[in-house]
């Protein structure tokens, strides 16, 4: 439906660093450029059956691709029905099968959920998928208020001028919609940035908003291994869930609604069931998030010695904090589940970063180019002396602004201090008018911030609520942020059980119903703090991106190095081989798994007598592995030297030929790196084989309409 509206309107051999640069993954618009290098790997897809992204209408592998998450944004997932299918990781569908157990009354999570019939499938409540229809070059659009010499008065045109291109762009494509009678709140518009100060992206998307589950593993096998095996290999998790995206009558995008019928995608995958050998090239689509290949040695020592510290020492005390309150009821563990997922999750990448990348010793690497380049060039040494001034800046300001962070809410902590805090800066930013506003709180954008907060305070805990705020009345204390006079001494608690909040929240810009609350009021008075500190720090940051940008063409003129621009949550292709690694001295990896594998970590764990369930199975799985060889010897686990970082979970892991033989879902340890640098030694991405998926939701859980949907060939 979309497309017809934007139709409307437009082997072996080395890898060369001329051509590839610093990345094995590239944007989707990148494809046609690198059509020959990627046929050299062993690429036989066409570039033009790739890159669905140009406006002419051509289908192509993209248009299976989409962003899954509550605003679009967390996770991978593609098409692998004509119905609506949609193949993703457990982990990424996690948050809704949790909230759909919580909701029913019944632990998904735990137990696992086969749809018997679509009628049975369980609404995912809060998720949306995109697909990527679009992609154009507004980069002249943008440039020209990068002149203004102010840093602060930049950073806040060059915010307006991106939100006012994709603002346009969407009332555009939304009155077209209209025209060909389809919802316009299907269509969704935003600018990126691909090089600061250089280069930026109008990204159009087709929003399916009724999204249910067919198919999820219990957590036994979705997370086997559970943070003990967290970034490791060999892995033996079946991390894989099935989702269908609904659509209204017309095929058009639609709010959930029983009469709802499955989606029609104009692309899907073909699976292989062969999967993959060995050696074999294999590539996948996806929307990795952030990357810092260019990134000047004053960012990393920043990131190494102020930031990620300060969020493993963050992280710790919020894992304490639901450790202390999870076991008082089932429902409390499920509502603090999402939570606890995430926050081990980061605590172990971000303690395990700056391991490997100092083992490739990314920082000296930086350091030594910005010799050369100082040496070529003496500007270059004052600009990385101006970036180095910069970050002492921002390292002097931390400590408060940490403190304001928490006071906030921000990075899962309180759900009433988030609240409170956009309900009061709503009162402030929709005195304005909508192009001036802060960009979360223009009209376009406000609903996804309301939606995730209201989330958020119904599966708030009291006692877990109250822990998070008294957690950051003390950082503010500590960094001299002054709170007095707004709870009483034990007081927190009560004021959560008190608090209006979760009955009258609204970011309509009125105070009425908050006159006496204790969030609202702290937000209020600290408000002023902390629009000082923001300015301050949106102020530095354009100065860095000025500063940065220079330096990249400075780069350009000394390397022969191709520079292709950092991840950023767009869509982008990454290639490889299915091969392993030996990343420590005396341990080299295969790049498979089986299911022989899973059963010795099972036994394994039971001779240490570990009792967390992390590597216990499900007692049919068990017996039916112990009965006999054949099941033991089924492939479980690919690993693969890909280009990922984390928003690839659930990217398709495609052969040559362009069909489905894995499904991405994290990184060995080797590959925490990919942030900072790929390393052709370390970097490597595991995937679910193909085979173990179709076994386990034909074979093992019997859903053999949801294997014949997948394998069926495509109608079209």
């Amino acid at each position: 439906m979309l497309r017809a509206a934007l139709i409307l309107a437009g082997t072996s051999r080395a890898l060369d660093p001329s051509v590839f640069g610093r990345f094995r993954t590239w944007p989707i618009t990148a494809v046609q450029e690198l059509e020959q290098p990627l046929r050299d790997m062993g690429l036989n897809v066409p570039a033009s059956e790739i890159d669905g992204t140009r406006g002419d209408g051509a289908v192509a592998l993209s248009d299976a691709l989409v962003s899954i998450g509550a605003a679009g944004r967390g996770g991978t997932g593609s098409f692998v029905s004509d119905d609506g299918l949609i193949l993703t990781n457990w982990h990424v569908a996690y948050e809704y099968i949790r909230q759909a157990s919580l909701l029913e009354g019944e632990d998904f999570v735990r137990d696992g959920y086969v749809a018997k019939s679509r009628k049975e499938e369980l609404r995912a409540p809060n998720c949306e998928v995109w697909l990527t229809r679009r992609v154009e070059d507004v980069s002249d659009a943008v440039l020209d208020v990068l002149d203004e010499p102010d840093p602060l008065k930049r950073a806040t045109a060059l915010r307006d001028r991106r939100q006012q291109i994709a603002s346009y762009a969407e009332n555009v494509l939304r009155q077209q919609a209209q025209q060909l009678g389809v919802s316009a709140e299907g269509v969704r518009c935003d600018v990126q940035e691909m090089f600061a100060n250089e280069k930026y992206l109008l990204f159009t998307y087709e929003r399916l908003r009724d999204v249910r589950i067919a198919y999820a593993p219990p957590s036994s096998l979705g997370s086997f291994g559970g943070d003990s095996d967290n970034f490791e290999w060999p892995r033996h998790t079946a991390d894989f869930a099935l989702l269908r995206a609904y659509a209204d009558a017309d095929n058009a995008p639609a709010d959930y609604a029983a009469q709802n019928v499955p989606y029609t995608p104009s692309k899907r995958l073909r699976l292989n069931p062969e999967g993959a050998d060995d050696g074999d090239f294999v590539f996948l689509l996806g929307f990795p998030g952030r990357t810092l290949r260019y990134a000047p040695s004053a960012r990393l020592e920043y990131n190494k010695q102020v930031t990620i510290p300060a969020i493993v020492a963050d992280f710790e005390r919020k894992l304490e904090a639901i450790q202390r309150f999870e076991g008082d009821s089932e429902e409390t563990r499920l509502a603090l589940a999402g939570m606890r997922k995430s926050l081990a999750n980061e605590l172990k990448r971000n303690r395990g970063k700056l391991v490997v990348a100092s083992k490739v010793d990314v920082l000296e690497e930086r350091r030594k180019e910005e010799k050369e380049l100082s040496d070529a060039y003496p500007a270059c040494a004052i600009l990385l002396q101006e970036l180095q001034n910069i970050y002492v800046e921002l390292g002097e300001g931390q400590p408060v602004l940490d403190a304001l962070s928490e006071l906030r809410g921000t990075v899962l902590g309180s759900a009433y201090l988030a609240a409170a805090h956009a309900v009061h800066e709503a009162s402030v930013e929709l005195a304005k008018p909508d192009d001036e506003r802060e960009a979360e709180y223009r009209d376009r954008n406000r609903p996804f911030l309301e939606r995730r907060l209201r989330t958020r305070l119904e599966q708030a805990y009291a006692p877990h609520e109250a822990a998070l705020v008294a957690h950051a009345l003390d950082s503010a204390r500590r960094a001299g942020v002054s709170t007095h006079g707004f709870f009483s001494k034990g007081g927190v608690v009560d004021a959560v059980r008190a608090s209006p909040l979760p009955e009258t929240f609204s970011l309509d810009g009125s105070l009425d119903a908050y006159a006496s609350d204790p969030f609202v009021g702290l937000s209020a008075a600290l408000y002023p703090l902390y629009a000082a500190v923001r300015d301050a720090g949106k102020a530095l940051l354009s100065d860095r991106d000025r500063v940065t940008a220079r330096l990249l063409d400075f780069r350009r003129a000394t390397s022969t190095e191709r520079l292709w621009p950092d991840c950023n949550g767009a869509l982008r292709l990454s290639a490889g081989r299915v091969e392993g690694c030996a990343p420590r001295d005396a341990v080299v990896h295969g790049p498979r798994t089986t299911l022989g594998g899973l059963l010795d970590k099972a036994h394994e764990a039971e001779l240490r007598g570990d009792d967390d369930g992390t590597f216990t199975l499900p007692p049919r799985l068990r017996e039916l592995l112990e009965g006999g060889p054949e099941a033991l010897e089924r492939p479980c686990c690919l690993l693969y030297s890909t280009d990922t970082v984390g928003g690839n979970s659930g990217s398709p892991v495609l052969d040559s030929d362009g069909d489905l033989v894995a499904i991405n879902f994290d990184r060995a340890r080797g590959g925490l790196m990919n942030e900072f640098a790929w390393s052709q030694e370390l970097s490597r991405s595991i995937g679910v084989d193909v085979r173990l998926m179709l076994w386990l939701v034909g074979t093992f859980d019997g859903a053999s309409d949801l294997v014949a949907e997948m394998t069926t060939e495509s109608k079209s």
